[in-house]
């Protein structure tokens, strides 16, 4: 497996976006009512969500890449449905970025993070699209960002159906929003579980939240959804509960191989030992490097 760091993430995002190619998976979830945009590996492996009404759609967070992003777009154009509302769950840049591809092919789209989530953004987002459009070829992410609203209420309406938003909690970063849909029986975990990727452990390891990131998927894991869209994974990868079980293997993994390592080369190859074929493998690098710093 090719362990990818920034320059090459943003070299094969590059590719992806001019040629079009490297086409994401784009299934529909176990429950009526959802569709499931799952990107390449460019973007991430990060999953999008689009709940459908008769009419109208709710979506489950923006992609990275501009080129994620329009096919995404594409996707909830196809459905007939008019996109109503977008949420975004965490901060992460994989889950927001592609924002304002998404408003300008849907304008009369509002988008809103929880207040708490929203004013982090607020702060940060500027300079992490600085960061990261600002180090890629022009055409890879958006050109532009867009801060979403502030959403203090705990749900969002469609078409008389509530989408509950669940509180803050702990996962690969310290507040992620979850998003329970009690008719469809299914639960968007969002960045509280991932199945057949590496998990992103830099902010865990950073801030020993480990034990809360377990937390969480107990608390998420007691809902009892028979449909649960996981933040990552790989195109036809789970969705069920079974993305907890996996989560909770490598953190597992993470803890017993970090523990046996007096360095950062015993730990990467402990970290991949048996997990040669994972996704998302540009989190390698970051987790060695919050775990062993130079």
């Amino acid at each position: 497996m090719e362990i990818m760091t920034r320059r090459t993430i943003l070299k094969a995002a590059a590719a992806g976006g001019a040629a079009g190619a490297l086409l994401p998976g784009m299934a529909h979830a176990a429950a009526k009512g959802t569709e499931v945009f799952t990107s390449d590996e460019a973007g991430l492996l990060v999953d999008s969500t689009v709940i459908l009404g008769e009419k109208s759609a709710v979506l489950i967070d923006a992609q990275f890449t501009a080129g994620n992003a329009g096919l995404l777009a594409e996707m909830i154009a196809a459905s007939g449905r008019t996109l109503e509302s977008i949420l975004i769950t965490h901060i992460h840049p994989d889950h927001i970025l592609g924002l304002p591809v998404l408003l300008d092919r849907f304008p009369q789209a509002k988008a809103y993070a929880q207040t708490d989530i929203q004013g982090i953004l607020a702060q940060i987002l500027g300079g992490m699209h600085g960061q990261i459009a600002g180090n890629a070829p022009a055409g890879v992410f958006a050109d532009r960002f867009v801060v979403p609203e502030a959403l203090s209420a705990d749900h969002i309406m469609l078409e008389g159906e509530r989408i509950e938003i669940l509180p803050p909690m702990a996962g690969d970063t310290a507040l992620i929003t979850p998003v329970h849909i009690p008719s469809l029986n299914t639960l968007i975990a969002t960045d509280v579980a991932y199945i057949d990727t590496h998990l992103w452990m830099e902010e865990v390891v950073q801030n020993n939240t480990i034990g809360a990131w377990r937390a969480s998927i107990e608390q998420l894991r007691g809902i009892g959804a028979a449909t649960v869209i996981p933040g990552h994974r790989k195109s036809g990868s789970a969705n069920d509960a079974s993305v907890f079980d996996a989560t909770v293997a490598y953190l597992d993994h993470f803890e017993a191989a970090r523990a046996a390592s007096a360095n950062a080369e015993e730990f990467r190859a402990k970290l991949l030992e048996g997990r040669e074929d994972l996704g998302f493998g540009f989190a390698i690098d970051r987790s060695v490097a919050a775990a062993f710093p130079a």
